[in-house]
């Protein structure tokens, strides 16, 4: 095999592995909000990752019963917390958001945090959300050095 097409080879086999270096992880959730309770609630699920930094993106799907004729099971919004302290709220397009919501957050550090969702009685809701790692700055580094040093070696055995 020549150098060249060895060294073609290994730059695409790499480029390709290091375009699907970040994972990702989905959890889905679900429950059911009292039909009844005319207070709002909120929903909280922990979320712990500590695998460096990540980026988080979710949906919420509510499904609404009607009660007396009117429609229950509104969601308000939602948060993201870190140790008690509010990172990112989210809010619906209007106050009677009866349809699928989504939210993202984007490069949080590593840590325990917790997402809640603020709900008034009467309905079943499903969601997901999914942990995607972002590579270091390391990473790419070290790659990018590892490609300009087989580069180099190559070029001297063809030269």
């Amino acid at each position: 095999m020549k150098v060249s097409t060895f060294v073609n080879a290994f730059a695409l086999a790499s480029a390709l592995a290091f375009s699907g270096a970040a994972s990702a992880t989905t959890t889905t959730f679900s429950g059911h909000d009292v039909i009844g309770i005319t207070e709002a609630r909120t929903e909280k699920i922990d979320i712990s990752y500590l695998g460096g930094s990540f980026n988080l993106t979710g949906v919420l799907d509510p499904v609404f019963t009607v009660l007396n004729g009117a429609n229950t099971g509104l969601f308000f919004g939602a948060t993201l917390e870190v140790d008690g302290d509010e990172l990112f709220t989210w809010a619906p397009q209007s106050i009677f958001n009866l349809s699928r919501f989504t939210f993202s957050a984007s490069n949080l550090a590593a840590g325990n945090y917790t997402l809640k969702f603020n709900l008034l009685g009467g309905g079943d809701y499903t969601g997901s959300y999914t942990i995607t790692a972002v590579p270091e700055p390391e990473t790419n580094a070290l790659m990018l050095v590892g490609l300009g040093l087989i580069g180099f070696i190559a070029r001297r055995k063809s030269a």
